[in-house]
């Protein structure tokens, strides 16, 4: 048995005491929100050009476009059945090392979870060493979140929208810091995403980290949430990179692991996706 699927099956969703699946989590779209704890979002102001260039399908305009949302969609499905499932409401992304194409899969993955309308998505970007979500949209966002983290201050103007996606909440930073871990480690981080989850309509928390083998950072958010997602680029990580990566977070959820730009597939912004030994998704 492989690394990757000892890891995976050691988090498979345990059946019940008869042999049936486990209860899904009910969504509850249109949950009302305490006013007072409804957390404020501006609509930040998008280049489309760099978007496009970025390979973010902020819209859809070529077969190649229309390939690479289906592919998309089927991950958010996947990843939303175990997260049901098993009750999960934060999921982090990390890869085992840079230019996996995490950032690009975690912004495209939350914008096709938020076409559902059904919840809010949420995206935070603590990949704070190398913040990438905010730039690869081409937004300076009015609040950063290491400031937030770093300071406590208040949630006015920490969060943004997209065109067209008013249920997907974003919060990041453009300038780096390097005590990514120490904020992590505080408690403001553990306030925030208890406020997120009284502040939003039954939401799903998608966490940007940085590379598990570049940092702790992601080994310190981890016990904090519900699952991790690792992202794999064919041609850029290693066996023995996505090995180390997987047994460093063995101990935590695995819900999957994607592979970028896998030869199988049209465009190299396209996956496979294993959520379970055997089962790929491409």
């Amino acid at each position: 048995m492989t690394i990757i699927e000892r890891a995976l099956n050691k988090h498979r969703p345990a059946p019940t005491m008869n042999g049936g699946a486990k209860r899904p989590r009910p969504m509850t779209p249109g949950r009302t929100i305490d006013p007072s704890l409804r957390i404020p979002r501006h609509k930040a102001v998008v280049d489309l050009k760099a978007c496009r260039e970025r390979r973010l399908l902020l819209t859809v305009q070529t077969d190649d476009d229309k390939a690479c949302v289906a592919s998309y969609r089927m991950l958010r499905t996947r990843l939303l059945h175990r997260a049901r499932n098993s009750n999960w409401t934060t999921v982090a992304v990390t890869s085992a090392g840079p230019n996996d194409g995490k950032t690009t899969t975690i912004i495209n993955l939350a914008l096709s979870m938020a076409r559902e309308k059904g919840r809010d998505v949420v995206l935070l970007d603590l990949d704070m060493r190398n913040p990438s979500v905010c730039r690869a949209l081409g937004v300076h966002p009015k609040h950063e979140l290491r400031d937030y983290l770093d300071r406590g201050q208040a949630f006015d103007d920490l969060f943004f929208t997209l065109p067209g996606a008013d249920n997907l909440l974003i919060a990041g930073s453009v300038t780096p810091t390097e005590t990514a871990s120490e904020l992590l480690a505080g408690a403001v981080f553990d306030e925030m995403l208890n406020h997120v989850k009284r502040g939003t309509a039954d939401p799903l928390i998608l966490i940007d980290l940085p590379p598990i083998l570049v940092t702790d950072d992601a080994l310190v958010v981890a016990p904090k949430i519900d699952a991790v997602l690792v992202v794999a680029s064919e041609g850029s990580t290693s066996r023995s990179e996505l090995e180390k990566a997987l047994q460093l977070v063995s101990e935590f959820t695995v819900a999957g692991v994607v592979l970028n730009r896998a030869s199988e597939t049209s465009a190299d912004y396209n996956y496979a996706y294993e959520a379970d030994p055997g089962a790929n998704a491409s």
